[in-house]
């Protein structure tokens, strides 16, 4: 034990140096490590996650085989439930960029096992090649996922759904556990209504984003803690330190759980009187040497923090950003109308559950860690749940009922619910208080939840979502054939089609060899998309200022989708191009002022206010 200790010792001291100090001065280095190794060490981690699942979950496995009846009821709701996720909600881009750039990353991954996304491509005689790709800051675990589903069905943009089809699976199941672990099947079957009741679920099932991973593995991670915390034996043990570690690569505020891990392992070695140094333990540092590695990406560019998305903010994270977003978070939570996807159910039930899980805490903090392992391990985890809630909370752009945003509250819902489970027992002793949850919660799905989600008001005015939802669309049906789309808002939705885009920007810095391709029809197709506005005073439509390619460039529309009053999105075939015309276009635009964030915010108002008049208007 001496030598492992001291082993254990110098991996963590060579960890914490490399990972924190050696790429100080140099974090361009510290990045390229992780394009070129990322997806073999993501890879050797899950595998052994995997190998350690497997044999810890083998004798629970066999022996439940042999009773498959008594498992029939929660493998139909299991079933059941994940299907009506995927009822009401179409299976299509959610977010505005999270999606497309995971995609990209994962098809890098996939063709090149290079961790990096592509940012310049083009179809070389059928050959879609990189020229310029670059490392995101999205962790790698999702891609990782998906550029699996695409080695074992082959390269298309819809694995992203399967997968995340897949892990609702996994994600209900997981919560029917977790709730069986805390209070029987009955809390399981009350866990997995309350999380159905919740429309941002169902918005989340059908994306093609890394949220529902990292729900999975959050829940993944607790419910193997209390597996180890109940009987520690290195599988176990295995499972739970790498699944912890997995977590840390999912989302990017998701490393803070390395610190409950931590937390639960050092407190089964004080239950158990023994320390347990096997070689999970040992590996641990240095599969975690990545994510401050992965971290310099912020350092290499500012903008990754996306500051000038929050007017006046000067830092991501600050305690006076918390006030203001308390504000937001209620207006989400206790939202009555349909306009945000939140589950009044769930907020009320689990404010409740927060406030007399910390008060029951405080209280019965002693008798819980000595007696109690799976529940100490659950408390951990919901003080770590807690700490979480509150740092969205000092986000600078952590406004809850901000269309962008709402992602960031679903660990906040398992918090909720399960603090709630935690509490209920200890504050209703009616032998039938189990039954009364499971009914009231059916009847608020059936009541609420169903015509929420059916009118899915709350995705509605994400405009670059479903611009980037219809433009998938479009882009499948050009099959096989070579395009070059002038994109400056959707551009990667191109790229991982294996279609080539270009922004505006790049017209107007190079107009002769936009020119000299067109001229030579190097692509199948050559597209222009724009966003288009509309003028209610004289009845005319406009190409908004970004979009706007002068008259250098003859265009034919061949598909439009409008999306509101003053929204839509046409898709044009260039047909000729008049060359000094483009020229004089781009030296005009060179010239031109940029849109600063408060004109782009002035445009917006003056959207706002087009449509009210538009709205007084109607007959």
């Amino acid at each position: 034990m001496l030598r492992k200790g001291i082993l254990f010792g110098l991996i963590a001291a060579l960890a914490i140096v490399f990972g924190f100090v050696s790429f100080r001065h140099a974090p361009g280095e510290a990045v390229a490590l992780v394009k070129q190794f990322g997806y073999w060490q993501i890879l050797t981690i899950t595998a052994l996650f995997v190998f350690c699942l497997t044999r810890s979950l083998r004798a629970e496995v066999l022996a439940g085989a042999g009773n498959w009846r008594a498992w029939s009821g929660p493998v139909a709701l299991v079933l059941g439930v994940t299907a009506f996720l995927h009822v009401h909600e179409r299976h299509e881009f959610k977010i505005v960029m999270d999606e497309v750039v995971l995609q990209d990353t994962a098809m890098r991954m996939h063709f090149e096992r290079e961790a990096a996304a592509m940012v310049r491509g083009y179809d070389l005689a059928g050959n879609f090649t990189a020229l310029h790709v670059y490392v995101d800051k999205r962790p790698l675990f999702f891609p990782f996922l998906l550029s699996l589903a695409h080695d074992l069905t082959g390269y298309r943009v819809g694995n992203a759904f399967a997968l995340n089809a897949l892990l609702s699976l996994v994600l209900i199941a997981l919560v029917f556990l977790v709730g069986c672990r805390l209070a029987g099947r009955l809390a399981g079957v009350s866990a997995v209504l309350l999380l159905a009741s919740i429309p941002l679920v169902h918005q989340n099932v059908v994306s093609s984003g890394f949220e529902l991973l990292n729900l999975v593995m959050i829940l993944a991670t607790l419910w193997l803690g209390m597996r180890y915390a109940e009987r520690p034996e290195t599988d176990r043990l295995g499972a739970f330190v790498l699944a912890g570690i997995l977590l840390a690569q999912t989302r990017y505020e998701s490393a803070l759980f390395i610190l409950p891990v931590g937390i639960v392992i050092l407190y089964v070695w004080w239950r158990q009187r023994a320390i347990d140094l096997s070689w999970p333990v040992l590996v641990a540092p240095l599969f975690l040497v990545i994510v401050p590695l992965h971290f310099n990406v912020f350092k290499l560019a500012a903008a990754s923090w996306q500051l000038a998305d929050g007017p006046g903010a000067d830092t991501p994270f600050s305690p006076r950003f918390f006030y203001d977003n308390v504000a937001h978070a209620m207006n989400f939570f206790l939202c009555t109308d349909g306009t945000q996807p939140s589950s009044l159910l769930v907020s009320l039930l689990g404010v409740a559950g927060v406030g007399f899980f910390v008060l029951t805490f405080y209280r019965e903090h002693r008798p819980i860690f000595r007696s109690q392992p799976a529940q100490a391990v659950f408390c951990i985890f919901m003080l770590g749940l807690l700490v979480h809630t509150v740092l969205m909370l000092c986000y600078f752009w952590g406004q809850f009922d901000d269309v962008i945003i709402r992602r960031l509250s679903l660990p906040s819902h398992l918090l909720l619910i399960l603090t709630f489970l935690f509490v209920y027992p200890r504050l209703v002793a009616h032998p039938a208080r189990w039954r009364g949850l499971i009914a009231v919660s059916g009847f608020f799905i059936l009541g609420f939840t169903v015509p929420a989600v059916a009118l899915h008001r709350y995705s509605q005015e994400n405009f670059a979502a479903r611009t980037n939802a219809w433009l998938s669309d479009f882009i499948d049906g050009l099959g096989d054939d070579s395009a070059l789309a002038v994109d400056s808002g959707s551009g990667l939705q191109w790229f991982i089609h294996r279609k080539s885009s270009i922004a505006v920007d790049a017209v107007m810095n190079h107009p002769d060899n936009y020119a000299f391709h067109f001229r030579n029809r190097s692509f199948r197709h050559f597209f222009v998309v724009q966003r288009i506005g509309s003028d209610f005073d004289h009845g005319t439509l406009f190409s908004s200022i970004d979009d706007d390619l002068g008259d250098g460039l003859q265009l034919e529309p061949v598909a439009e989708r409008t999306f509101s009053p003053v929204y839509r999105i046409r898709v044009s075939r260039v047909v000729a191009v008049d060359e000094d015309k483009l020229k004089a276009w781009a030296a005009r635009r060179g010239k031109a002022v940029q849109l600063t964030p408060e004109m782009k915010s002035a445009v917006k108002k003056s959207d706002s206010e087009a449509i009210d008049r538009w709205f007084k208007q109607l007959p």
